[in-house]
């Protein structure tokens, strides 16, 4: 048996978003203060800015390729009954307009996008409500007017939940890693565009399912955290909370899977809901071949045989120790097994 604690340490190293990229970083600045210049010519409501999306709450990665992004989120000080929603994202854009040549409106938010293929996402949200709660702006002009809609949102609230989630600061990092890893897993088996499941939805699967491993040491106390273990443990609980469902798909109506989770915070919307059916039967059983070859890989006991295994559900920054380094067997120390939630439901 192995665990591949190393390997999966220098893993996390190749995929951690450490820092923002440099270069969206200040077109973001110079975003910020073109709105804070043009706004005010098109609406005399005030605003405040802040981040969001992953890097806010510290689960964020690097992108296979170029495209690199960041979530703006503008806090206007108006009542969602002050202006419509998709009038109040064309603030935006209009304000936006001619810095680059690819500004778009688009459902949750105002895209501008750059030549090298990063790019800027900005939400509009009306903060301030007799009901003091926070409004999305949702909806752009070709859409059917019943989704161009304020939708109750928490998005400051989601990145305190998440980035405090866990009382213990080494737990919290590996429930991060956890996240972390499967974000890739994901960037690797699904192609672009429709059909795989967002970020935001795997982080709140381990939010809500993860029990954190980890060993603990009799004679000093030592903790070492099992993140494969972790995996399997995520993976199989997600796996195994598919319900089926009675659906039309083609015309027939068939019993499909259906896997569902709702976001941490209010109004706690299900996270999977614009899943197709058969993305979903796929969805299921790509997690099924990963949770398979997890626990292969653990089941081995040379590292680089299990490396290899690993390495074909993660992608190439999986390293692959050399088999000269690795010797015959892994050796694992005496330990105490203990697993811990990582949620209290």
């Amino acid at each position: 048996m192995v665990l591949c604690i190393k390997q999966f340490k220098d893993f996390h190293d190749a995929i951690k978003l450490k820092e923002e990229n440099a270069t969206l970083k200040e077109k973001r600045e110079i975003i910020i203060n073109k709105l804070k210049e043009k706004l005010p010519d098109k609406t005399n409501y005030k605003f405040s800015v802040f981040n969001q999306g992953s890097y806010a709450m510290n689960t964020g990665i690097k992108p296979l390729g170029s495209d690199y992004d960041i979530d703006v989120g503008l806090y206007f000080e108006m009542s969602k009954n002050d202006v419509k929603p998709v009038p109040a994202k064309q603030w935006i854009k209009d304000a936006l307009e001619g810095h680059t040549k690819d500004i778009k409106m688009k459902v949750p938010c105002v895209t501008v996008t750059y030549q090298a293929g990063y790019h800027v996402d900005v939400t509009v949200y009306a903060a301030t409500n007799d009901d003091d709660k926070v409004y999305l702006a949702k909806g752009k002009p070709g859409s059917l007017e019943e989704n161009k809609v304020w939708e109750e949102s928490n998005p400051k609230d989601l990145i305190k939940e998440i980035r405090d989630h866990l009382s213990d600061e080494e737990d919290r990092k590996q429930f991060r890693r956890i996240v972390r890893y499967l974000k890739r897993w994901k960037d690797v088996n699904f192609n672009n565009g429709s059909g795989k499941p967002t970020g935001i939805a795997l982080t709140s699967c381990v939010y809500h399912w993860l029990n954190i491993q980890r060993d603990i040491d009799p004679f000093d106390g030592k903790r070492t955290y099992r993140d494969l273990d972790a995996l399997i443990n995520i993976v199989s609980t997600m796996h195994w909370n598919f319900v089926d469902e009675i659906v039309e798909v083609d015309g027939e109506y068939k019993s499909m899977p259906r896997l569902k989770v709702e976001l941490p915070v209010k109004p706690y919307p299900e996270l999977f809901q614009k899943m197709t059916p058969k993305q979903m039967v796929t969805f299921k059983e790509r997690l099924g071949t990963l949770l398979d070859k997890l626990q292969e890989a653990k089941d081995h006991s040379d590292p680089t045989d299990a490396a290899e295994i690993l390495q074909t559900q993660f992608g190439s920054d999986f390293p692959v120790p050399p088999r000269s380094t690795t010797g015959l067997r892994a050796s694992v120390p005496p330990v105490i097994p203990s697993s811990e939630s990582a949620m209290e439901s």
